[in-house]
């Protein structure tokens, strides 16, 4: 599998607010990712819903982050992501191509995240926030993500979802059929992510 490519990897992390205490010194950490894994991008038109369901072959088994602690949050250093773009499946060839005439995947073969901090949450001791850059076709938008964590006997499972729009990239939703079909430039970035921590 590619090494570094990885979507929302980076929230992997939030294993350590079950266990995290104050400490300001720079710390590094491997994330071994384990099966079960998932990470979709969910979207709709006028007429129907959509799903485009990455590869998850093409990341890597393993991760290395660096942060530092805090009382209230892990802040990190380098934990830039990416997501091949091209190893999207929505289902069919002609809608795999239309994703990818939307994402330019010729010119921005990749999409990309920085993530800047992991925040505790108010609401419950499994919840927390992530705040992330997200860079598509040379656009960079900042988000906060909640986060859902958990821990099995496997290890530590996190999911989520980002909901953006593309028009903040730039981006255009395709016309179908002389604009009788329109999709929504709203979408849902999916993931549920399994994983083990060194």
């Amino acid at each position: 599998m590619k090494v570094t490519h990885l979507f929302i990897g980076s929230f992997l992390l939030m294993s350590f607010l079950f266990s995290w205490r104050f400490n300001s010194t720079p710390k590094t950490s491997t994330v071994f990712f384990c099966e079960g894994s998932s990470l979709k991008i969910k979207g709709s038109s006028n007429v129907n819903k959509f799903e485009c369901v990455l590869d998850m072959n093409t990341l890597s088994d393993e991760l290395l982050v660096s942060y530092i602690e805090s009382e209230d949050y892990l802040n990190f250093t380098n934990t830039n992501l990416v997501i091949p773009a091209k190893h999207f499946d929505c289902g069919g060839k002609m809608i795999n191509k239309d994703f990818q005439k939307l994402l330019n995947t010729d010119e921005f073969p990749e999409i990309r995240l920085v993530l800047k901090k992991v925040m505790k949450s108010n609401i419950t001791e499994d919840c927390t926030e992530a705040i992330v850059d997200v860079l598509i076709c040379g656009i960079k938008n900042t988000y906060s993500v909640p986060i859902t964590t958990s821990k099995s006997i496997e290890g530590n499972n996190i999911n989520g979802v980002l909901a953006l729009n593309i028009n903040d990239f730039s981006l255009e939703p395709p016309k179908k059929m002389l604009g009788v079909i329109k999709v929504s430039p709203v979408i849902e970035i999916d993931f549920l992510l399994n994983f083990k921590v060194d």
